[in-house]
């Protein structure tokens, strides 16, 4: 099941282009979005743990979501 994934770049200095190509060059890996030392790549967790076997530095976590809390709740009972 593909899933969302955060890969930050945790080693001294920028991020390696060679390693953000590499990445970026797998056809089953989407990166969605990129910034100074993370990218956010969508793809299986055992092909994006194999691509970065050969990319140390980089440290992957699950992206976690958190919904928004309704703005306007309703309260219980209704109106007296």
């Amino acid at each position: 099941m593909r899933a969302r994934f955060i890969l930050r770049y945790v080693a001294a200095g920028p991020k390696p282009a060679a390693d953000v190509a590499r990445i970026r060059a797998l056809s089953r890996i989407d990166v969605l979005d990129e910034s100074d030392r993370m990218l956010l790549v969508e793809g299986i967790r055992g092909e994006v743990d194999a691509a970065l076997a050969s990319c140390p530095g980089w440290e992957l976590t699950v992206e976690r979501s958190i919904p928004v809390p309704n703005p306007r709740p309703k309260l219980k009972g209704g109106p007296r």
